[in-house]
């Protein structure tokens, strides 16, 4: 017989001006183990929409470059991107505020 899936909590923390979009700074999700940034954003996407989804993607599968994201205190970027696996800890989606210059 075939073991259940394992599962892992995950945290995630927005900032910016998602929380507006998400209407909470922070959200639980159980999700499972070996799910990916890239997972957690599309369920995010389907879950939030549009609003979510042009907020933090320039075209599918490329985040804007105003966006961050850190799972278990280090940015994705040096560990996979979007690739990057989830563990049981927090994720941080981080929004840089945009400065409009003339």
């Amino acid at each position: 017989m075939l073991a259940p899936p394992s599962k892992l909590a995950v945290r995630i923390k927005f900032m910016g001006d998602l929380p507006a979009v998400i209407g909470q700074r922070t959200l639980e999700l159980e999700l499972l183990a070996g799910n990916t940034v890239a997972d957690l954003f599309a369920l995010l996407s389907e879950s939030y929409g549009e609003a979510f989804t042009s907020r933090v993607f320039s075209r599918p599968g490329k985040l804007h470059h105003y966006m961050l994201v850190f799972v278990d205190g280090e940015d994705i970027k040096g560990s996979g991107g979007l690739d990057a696996k989830l563990g049981n800890g927090e994720v941080d989606v981080v929004m840089l505020s945009m400065f409009v210059g003339g």
